[in-house]
């Protein structure tokens, strides 16, 4: 082939520079330039309309709510955080008291047989990554930091997917949309919220969404399905959400070898093993839990239907009140699922709902939508899916697009067209081997060997510009190869061991690397603080019940007389029972509670000792009225006892509370007989004591 086939053909096209230096840009196309750079997989524009508006709302959120930057459950996290620093249980819960000094706690809210505690002690993530914040800012403003972060990583993650789909403009409508809703702001304090809600974008962002995906997303989806395990009991939501994508694909392609078989193996897989090792390793009761006393399979699953109804209801009317922006957002989804159910989106995001209504039913209650924060992600990608419905739709309205435009567009396309072409025709005569290297292109294309994968959250390199779903999976990104210091790297043998000489979507050791290190810090620092619990709290005597005798039993601030105890108590009992009293008074919201249960809907029925008595934990009852009303019925014998009428027949004193045997009369005039077990106030002295035993004979 001689070069006067090509070379003419490249002397018409004009030269790019003029005398051999680029033309200077102007300010609007380098400022255009830079807003259209990535960062992380986010256009710099996209970044710039949500976080400035985000992290204003978030500041004003740290600054002007004060006490509750720390939420009554962070009183586990802090003395978590202190453990872990290596503190010991005493000063630990002494920290969190200055922190928070309106909130209740004690160490036997960390006993060995408290639920909550065994149930708490597993989220190990948040404290330790706190650990260096808190070296910075101290306790009260190092624990908020990875809340923060939580929040930023939602945001980011599902920009980025959302880009990613269905280009920028999604992107930023409703990433904007989800940061400014309540629970997403409101509940950036001091917990696991957003940490989980982060994790759980990790996930979504990994998912083979409209594409194929590699072996560094699977690594990222089997690390943020154990890292959510080790921050809330969500650990159901990434299985949910995969086998839902693996059953929609299923029946699409009528094959179950389909592109989310190995997202569904290796969530499921981690799952069930989190699983395992928490039944073996915390005392905790998960069916007991959606069961709430339920035996038969007919009355959980009846339990079940209740709570969902209840959820339902709590959310909407919620959402409706108070924050209408997020109501719009999961409709804009629900929507979707009608508009395209046979997509991806749709499978992940009703995937995401039932695992959601699986964990708020056995909660009991929606809590401001703060359980149900877990599904955003999965929801902000179906709201994206009916926004660029409508988007694209209007856009090809008759005459939305001029004559002149259309023709400028064509007449770039076809010097677009021109330029590839010169540029192949002079690679063909530079190498001379055009139709090889034709024809290898075209077998590589028509074969697939170039896998479409992507790297991790962080690190993913594929091409944002969005393209029709249906065939995105289809394309095949840019190979980058290292360059600079990763490029040396790389050269080395244990670069190559690594991988450092793939292209970054083929890189998968390094990612599993970095996150079995960050495994190993936080089980390793946890297991040296945390992760050990205070001695078990019996109800009584009330030595015992106090954990006396310990290095961490708290001394009394005062030593309130058992009768008084007593009559507050009853009080609070007719309350409770007529839904106009609460938990926390006399009864402490986590100390174990003795008393007897009078009919089936009360209570610790099913689970009776031989005398008929039953222990339980009032922290368990949450929301749920009627079960606070059946409690309050069996502690006041249905409302008919007479506190002013509680009379002390004898009492054993110890340094920290007092057991008592008592009577009283109810509102026939019958006396009734009874043991109890009181504990002096650790809090206030104008506090009331605590009452953990009260008894009447059978």
């Amino acid at each position: 082939m001689s070069t006067d086939t090509v070379v003419p053909e490249m002397a018409q096209t004009p030269s790019v520079f003029a005398g051999g230096r680029p033309p200077r840009r102007r300010v609007p196309e380098l400022v255009s330039s830079f807003l259209g750079r990535d960062l992380f997989g986010v256009r710099l524009g996209v970044l710039l309309v949500i976080f400035p508006m985000m992290a204003a709302t978030l500041a004003l959120q740290l600054t002007s709510r004060q006490g509750w930057n720390h939420p009554p459950d962070s009183r586990y996290y802090l003395p978590m955080m202190s453990r872990d620093m290596g503190f010991s249980w005493s000063h630990s819960v002494h920290l969190e008291q200055l922190v928070s000094p309106g909130t209740h706690v004690s160490p036997w809210y960390f006993a060995d047989n408290d639920p909550t505690w065994q149930m708490v002690r597993t989220r190990m993530l948040y404290p330790v990554l706190s650990i260096p914040f808190i070296w910075l800012w101290g306790l009260s403003g190092g624990s908020l930091a990875i809340p923060v972060l939580g929040t930023v990583l939602f945001v980011w993650a599902i920009a980025r997917v959302l880009q990613r789909l269905y280009g920028p403009a999604v992107a930023a409508l409703v990433a904007v949309g989800f940061s400014i809703t309540v629970p997403v702001t409101g509940f950036t304090w001091a917990g696991t919220d957003t940490l989980a809600m982060g994790l759980a974008a990790v996930i979504v962002a990994n998912l083979p969404i409209e594409r194929r995906i590699g072996k560094a997303n699977l690594v990222w989806l089997g690390a943020a399905s154990v890292f959510i395990a080790l921050t809330r009991q969500v650990g159901v939501l990434a299985p949910a959400m995969a086998g839902a994508g693996w059953l929609w694909m299923l029946v699409r392609e009528r094959s179950w070898r389909n592109r989310w078989l190995s997202s569904l193996l290796v969530t499921a897989a981690t799952t069930v093993v989190i699983q395992v090792l928490s039944m073996m390793l915390v005392k905790t009761d998960t069916a007991g839990v959606v069961g709430r006393g339920q035996t038969t399979y007919w009355g959980i699953l009846r339990q079940f239907i209740h709570y969902l109804k209840i959820v339902t209801q709590e959310a909407c009317t919620y959402m409706w009140h108070t924050d209408r922006i997020l109501y719009a957002l999961l409709i804009a989804a629900g929507v979707s699922v009608l508009a395209r159910f046979a997509s991806d989106a749709t499978a992940v995001f009703i995937g995401a709902v039932g695992a959601t209504y699986i964990i708020t039913a056995g909660v009991g209650f929606s809590g401001y939508m703060r359980y149900e924060m877990i599904m955003f992600p999965a929801a902000a990608v179906a709201a994206g899916q009916l926004i660029q419905l409508l988007l694209t739709n209007y856009q090809k309205q008759p005459g939305s697009v001029e004559p002149a435009a259309a023709a400028t567009a064509v007449a770039l396309a076809d010097v677009e067209a021109a330029e590839a072409k010169a540029i192949a025709a002079v690679a063909a005569v530079t190498t001379g081997t055009a139709t090889g290297i034709a024809t290898g292109i075209a077998t590589d294309t028509a074969t697939g060997i170039a896998t479409d994968t992507t790297a991790d959250p962080a690190t993913d390199t594929t091409a944002d510009t969005a393209t029709d779903p249906a065939t995105d999976f289809l394309r095949i990104p840019a190979q980058r190869r290292p360059r600079g210091l990763t490029g040396a790297v790389a050269a080395t043998k244990p670069g190559r061991f690594l991988g450092l000489d793939q292209p970054r979507q083929d890189r998968w050791k390094p990612q599993l690397a970095f996150n079995a290190a960050v495994l190993a810090v936080v089980v390793g620092v946890s297991l040296n603080g945390s992760w050990s619990s205070t001695a078990a709290v019996p109800t009584s005597p009330s030595y015992e019940a106090a954990q006396g005798g310990t290095s961490y039993a708290v001394e009394p601030l005062a030593e309130q007389p058992a009768e008084q105890t007593l009559k507050i108590f009853f009080d609070q009992a007719v309350g409770l029972a007529h839904d106009s009293g609460n938990l926390q008074g006399a009864v402490d919201w986590v100390h174990t509670l003795r008393y007897r249960p009078t009919a089936p809907d009360q209570p610790g029925w099913a689970t009776r000792d031989k005398d008929g008595t039953a222990v339980v934990h009032p922290s368990s009852m949450g929301q749920d009225v009627s079960m606070s009303e059946a409690f309050g019925q069996g502690l006041s014998l249905d409302s008919t006892v007479r506190s002013d009428t509680v009379k002390i027949l004898s009492r054993q004193v110890s340094e920290y509370g007092e057991d008592v045997v008592f009577t009283i009369e109810d509102k026939s005039g019958v006396v009734h007989h009874g043991t109890a077990t009181t504990l002096y106030p650790i809090w206030d002295k104008k506090d009331p004591a605590t009452v953990t035993s009260m008894v009447f004979d059978s």
